[in-house]
């Protein structure tokens, strides 16, 4: 597929200035940059709280557990996350 594209990037571009195909080039990278950065750090925030919150609705479920005892107390059904 890459093949395909090459090949048919001159013809794309043949009656094209240099300065237009790279500031088209420029802006595709400035663009995937931007779009990535952001995605990455909209989801570590997004993913860390989520993390967060399971990680203490867990605990909070082991401590309520182990505060009623072993012995003869019922386990607390896990929820599925």
């Amino acid at each position: 597929m890459t093949g395909i594209i090459l090949g048919l990037l001159p013809i794309a571009f043949a009656d094209v200035s240099l300065w237009t195909a790279a500031a088209l080039f420029a802006i595709i990278i400035f663009f995937y940059l931007l779009s990535a950065n952001m995605a990455n750090s909209l989801g570590d925030s997004l993913g860390y709280g989520w993390g967060q919150r399971v990680a203490l609705r867990r605990w909070l479920r082991f401590v309520a557990e182990r505060q009623r005892g072993a012995d003869d107390a019922q386990p607390i059904p896990a929820r599925k996350d």
